[in-house]
Formats: structure tokens, sequence, C-alpha cells
């Protein structure tokens, strides 16, 4: 009698395929869709997306991961497939698809006000279309809430972060907002007497030959992935190989793109490096948001930020956006790529500040989901806060709540994430520093080593909830002292 995984294996690639469609049409939407086409393509994602859903309530499909789930129980990675499955099942018949489709319409809808929303720094038009969005999601939250979840935002956060509740982001994110806008002051004092050289105008076609030349540089396969622009830059793993990117220049400061191309390209060199088992199980693409964010900010900052490092990107920028950077200190250099700034805009946001960023954020989503506040409310929250923790009038809603495309889209429960990354990467760096000559290496531009220590420790586990993740990747429990540890060290 065949095992009821294998005739599985039908439902699940089936399933592998129609997430690829809906990359593929996510993904030009926000690169290159004429703008009147947006509508429709919006439609066929929403389309597709029901399509996907309806699987969901497929008896057969349904009888298949209920049999394979009670066999494949030693082995970790189609347990936690089959485990999930069933959560989405259970959620599923709770759900019927015509308020599945409606939901999805709110979302694509919202999104696409959005962009215009934001483009024409107009939050009236946009109003409406995020208040059914949240509405939306609050009705998911309501539904997916399990025993022990004690708000409507804590099944969200589960959503993205598996076990996580507010309770405990509270417990992490609370003393360190309160660290970080004691230091600020001190840190910002500190730098008054360092060496910034300045920062000139670069067009974006030899940002783009910048753009290139650091994907190779931190060993991001071009063979397997591509690079176009977007309003807000992500990145996505379309496939086993098919890992995108997407970038948005900024003429009046190089730092923007380099960063996002760090970014993005860490979050893909993740994707591009998962052994074989986990597509074999179907598990590729089941890390955490905060897993998939550790990564992409390891490179970002603990790499891209260090000085080690600095000394390949400025040959970049010397071969790519001018002779200036030959003649600029690397001390300057340096000093520029750790610049500490009260900043507007997150993706911008130096290392020191940006978990400040990310509190607003979490603040703000999970009042709004558990209904202690409504999307009106949103703005002068949003201005209040930024003001309080950061010292900054927000001049426009463009650079204020209309900035980032996460909320848009119903990703409540994502923005913790980043911050989360923060803190498993410096709780990472310790780890390695174990087992490799970290700084050595850094200096002599061998990425491949470092990237082959995430693919063997880290990236081969990050299926697994983030609790026995972090514990199988350094030994330990979620440990926030090593990122202060890490920050006092750096700042300090």
């Amino acid at each position: 009698m065949a095992k009821a995984f294998d005739e599985l294996k039908k439902f699940l690639d089936e399933k592998r395929d129609l997430h690829y469609l809906l990359s593929i049409l996510n993904y030009d939407i926000q690169t290159s869709t004429p703008e009147k086409s947006i509508g429709r393509e919006s439609e066929l994602l929403s389309k597709y997306a029901s399509e996907l859903a309806a699987m969901e309530k497929n008896p057969e499909y349904i009888r298949l991961v209920k049999r394979s789930y009670e066999e494949e129980k030693d082995n970790p990675r189609r347990e936690k497939l089959l485990r999930v499955a069933l959560e989405n099942i259970e959620f599923m018949e709770k759900v019927d698809l015509e308020t599945y489709e409606r939901w999805n319409q709110a979302f694509q809808k919202s999104n696409e006000m959005w962009r215009i929303a934001k483009k024409n720094d107009d939050a009236a038009i946009y109003l409406p279309y995020w208040k059914k969005a949240v509405e939306a999601s609050r009705e998911i939250a309501e539904l997916r809430r399990k025993p022990g979840q004690k708000t409507r935002y804590d099944s969200l956060l589960s959503q993205y972060e598996p076990g996580e509740t507010e309770e405990l982001v509270d417990s992490v994110f609370n003393p360190l907002r309160d660290y970080l806008i004691e230091k600020f002051p001190f840190v910002m004092k500190k730098q008054e007497k360092a060496l910034f050289p300045e920062i000139k105008a670069y067009d974006v076609n030899h940002q783009r030959e910048l753009s290139y030349d650091l994907l190779k540089l931190i060993s991001y396969d071009l063979d397997r992935g591509c690079l176009r622009e977007s309003m807000h830059p992500f990145s996505d793993n379309m496939s086993k190989d098919d890992a995108r990117i997407t970038t948005d220049y900024s003429v009046e400061d190089w730092r923007s793109n380099l960063f996002t191309i760090i970014h993005e390209g860490g979050h893909c060199i993740e994707f591009q490096n998962w052994p074989e088992e986990q597509y074999a199980d179907y598990v590729e693409g089941s890390a955490t948001a905060a897993l998939c964010e550790t990564h992409s900010r390891f490179y970002e900052n603990i790499i891209g930020r260090s000085k080690e490092f600095a000394p390949h990107l400025k040959a970049l920028c010397e071969k790519d956006l001018g002779e200036e950077f030959k003649d600029m200190p690397l001390e300057g250099f340096y000093n520029l790529l750790n610049q500490v700034r009260p900043n507007l805009i997150r993706c911008d946001a130096d290392e020191f500040t940006y978990s400040l960023h990310i509190i607003i954020r979490y603040e703000i989503e999970k009042d709004l989901i558990n209904g202690k506040i409504e999307v009106e409310d949103v703005p002068a929250i949003w201005n209040k806060k930024y003001k309080d923790y950061l010292g900054l009038d927000v001049p426009n809603d463009r650079e204020g709540f209309l900035q980032d495309v996460h909320w848009s889209d119903g990703s409540f429960g994502y923005f913790p994430s980043y911050a989360l990354g923060n803190i498993y990467g410096a709780q990472i760096l310790n780890s390695i520093k174990k087992d490799l000559p970290y700084e050595e290496i850094l200096k002599n531009g061998d990425m491949a080593a470092i990237r082959k220590w995430f693919a063997e420790h880290d990236f081969a586990y990050d299926y697994l909830d983030p609790v026995a993740w972090i514990n199988k990747v350094t030994g330990e429990g979620m440990n926030p002292k090593y990122f202060i540890d890490y920050l006092e060290k750096k700042f300090f």
C-alpha cells in the first residue's frame, strides 16, 4: 500500500505551482505592470489565491494530509509541513470561499490604492480601502485564534512567529525601546567629532552597476535570480532556481540602495542555499519571518556595516560611482556606513535607531488589530510616536504611515520580525565566532565561507519553529543581551 505522502505529492506540486504563479504576478505588479493593467492583474492574483485556498477544502487532500501526519512524525520536515497544513485546513473549515475571496479582494484593492496614495501623498483616498483590509484581518485573526492566545493580534503574530505572543514580544521590545531612547542622545553627541565626508548625488545607471557588483560580492547567484526596481524594495523566493530582488534608487544618497541590495541579497542567499531535503519535503519557504529577517539584517548590518568589510564596499563604490571614493579616508567611509541620525524612513534608518522604527509599527498595529484604535487614528498616533521616540516632526503621510507596503496587504504581525532578526543575528554572530576566524574572513572578502557556515548550521534547520531553531543554531533560547552588547561595543 502506497504511503499517503506519496499520494499527497500531486496536491503539493499543484500548490507549489500556484505559489510560483502568484509570486510571478505580484513581482510583475510591483515592478513593471502598466498602470492601467494593475487592476486586471490584481484580479488574477485574487482568482488564483482563491484556487489555492479551495484546495484546503478538497476532501481527498484533507484525507491524505491527515493520514500523512500520522505516518510522517519521524520526519521533522514533513511533520512541520503537515502540522501547518492541518492548521490551514482547520481554518478553512470555518470559512466559505466567498468570504475568502472578499478578503483577498480587500487586500488587493488596499495594496493597489496604497501605491496611488503614496505616490500622490493622499491618505484620504486610501483609508476607506485600508479600513476594509483591517476589518478582514480582524476577522481572520478571530477565526485563527487558538486557546491561550489572549488577543486577536496574538493569532496574527503566530502566523509569522509560531508560539510567540504580545506578552513575549513586549518583554523584549519594551526594555530595548527604553534603552535606545535613553542612549540615542549619547550616540549623537559622540559622533559630533567624527569625520563624515560629503554625500554626493549619483545617477541611477551608476548605482545599478554598483548593485550588480554588490550582489556578486556577497555571492548572490544571478543565474538563479534577477534585480528590478519597485516602489518598496523586497525579495521573493519564487521557486527553487528563482529568488528575485527589487530595489529603489535614491539619487541623493547612494547608501540607501547599497544597504537595500545587501539586505535583499541576504534574504536570497538563504533562499538559494536551502538543502535538497527541504525541497523534497516541500518545506522550502517555511522559515518564519524573523528567521528570514535575521539573515537579511545580518548581511546588511553585521557584515555590511563592519570595519572589516568596509574596504571591499569602498572599492566597489570607487569603481562604479566615482574616483572621489579613492581619496576618501577609509575611516570617513566607515563613518558614513554607520552614521546615526534621526530619520523618517525605516528603510534608510541607521543600525542603532532601526529597532525604534519597528517598535513604533508594532505598538500601532497590535492596537489596530485589537480594536483599541481605528485606521483614522493611525496618522496622528504615528506622528506622535516619531516625535516622542526619535524627536522628528513628520511633514506628510508619504514619509509617515504610508511609507511601508506591509499594512496595505494585511501583513499584520510581520513588522516585529525585523527587530527580532536583529536580536537573533547578534546571538548567531556569537556562535559563528566560536567556529570561524570571522574577522579575518571578512577582511579577505571570503563570503563563500560565511555562506557555507550558514548553509550547514542555520539554513538547513530554518523550517523549525523559532524556539527550536535558535536553540539548534546557538545552543540557547532567544537572548536579547547579545544585541545590546553588540550595540554597546560598536557605538560606545
